[in-house]
Parts: C-alpha cells; sequence; structure tokens
C-alpha cells in the first residue's frame, strides 16, 4: 500500500461505483438466469464445460472462483437437472470429471444467444470507442488486483 492520494476521493468514488456496478449486475444476471431455472454460478460452470472433455471439481472451483464445496452443490443442483455428469478419469480413478450433457450443451446454446443480446443492450449506452477504453482500463484494475491477491496467496511481497 502506497500513500494516501492527493485525488482519494477520485479513487474512493471509482470503487465505490465499481462495486455498485458489480451488485447491479450481479442482481441483474441472477433474474436473468433463473428464467431459465439456473443460478449465475450454474450458468458459469456450465460455461466453462463440453460434452467430450470434462473438467475435475478443483479445475471447477478455480475457474468459478469459489471453494470446493460449493462446487459440489452447484454440480450437484446441475446433475439433478440433467445439465451434466459425472464421469471417472481413465487417467486417474481418484478423480471424477464432469461433462455436459447434450440437454446442457443445448440450454447452454439458448441461454448464449439471449445472454449476447443482453449485454449488447446494456452496452448500448457506450459506444464502441468509449467501450473499448473502458475496456482497457478495467483490465488494468483487474490485473492489478490479481497480481496483488496472487502475492498474497504465494507470501510475496512487493
Amino acid at each position: 500500500m502506497g500513500p494516501v492520494s492527493k485525488d482519494a476521493g477520485t479513487e474512493l468514488e471509482i470503487y465505490q461505483l465499481l462495486s455498485k456496478t458489480f451488485i447491479l449486475l450481479d442482481d441483474s444476471d441472477n433474474r436473468f438466469f433463473a428464467d431459465y431455472g439456473l443460478s449465475t454460478r450454474q450458468y458459469w460452470a456450465l460455461q466453462h464445460l463440453d460434452e467430450v472433455n470434462g473438467r475435475s471439481m478443483v479445475d471447477l472451483s478455480r475457474l468459478l472462483i469459489t471453494d470446493k464445496s460449493n462446487v459440489t452443490g452447484i454440480v450437484d443442483r446441475l446433475q439433478h437437472l440433467k445439465l451434466v455428469k459425472r464421469v471417472p478419469s481413465v487417467q486417474d480413478r481418484r478423480v471424477t470429471l464432469i461433462t455436459l450433457t447434450a440437454e446442457g450443451s443445448r440450454l447452454r446454446e439458448k441461454i448464449d444467444t439471449q445472454h449476447s443480446l443482453r449485454i449488447r443492450e446494456l452496452m448500448s449506452v457506450l459506444d464502441i470507442s468509449k467501450q473499448k477504453m473502458l475496456l482497457e482500463y478495467l483490465r488494468s484494475v483487474s490485473q492489478s488486483i490479481e497480481k496483488e491477491l496472487h502475492q498474497v496467496d504465494t507470501g510475496q511481497s512487493e
């Protein structure tokens, strides 16, 4: 952590606006995916799976940025809905892989089409040049946060 910036008010306002935007997007996503009988995390789990190559629960937990016990619940619910299946790994019998079912693949495709339209509508308040600028700025902030979290996780400090 560096010294307090002269622009601390601006920095705080940016942080608060990013936090508020996240909460609004999360609530909006929850409502959108609920129309398909899914939670946001269940949808993102489907995004990381396919019908052929399975993913382990550990891999899925990393991709969803959550712990294994939460992923177990997500996969249980998706399996109950017949959207995914558990298959034993050929390479390691201790590992269970999660794959999409044909039904899961169809639902994901259907949702993706509508989700893309929804995102386009949400982003339409910005022209393409502003979208590209925003993307660049958000990448910088995201990469900085990821770097900081990685340093904390690995016990490194600057």
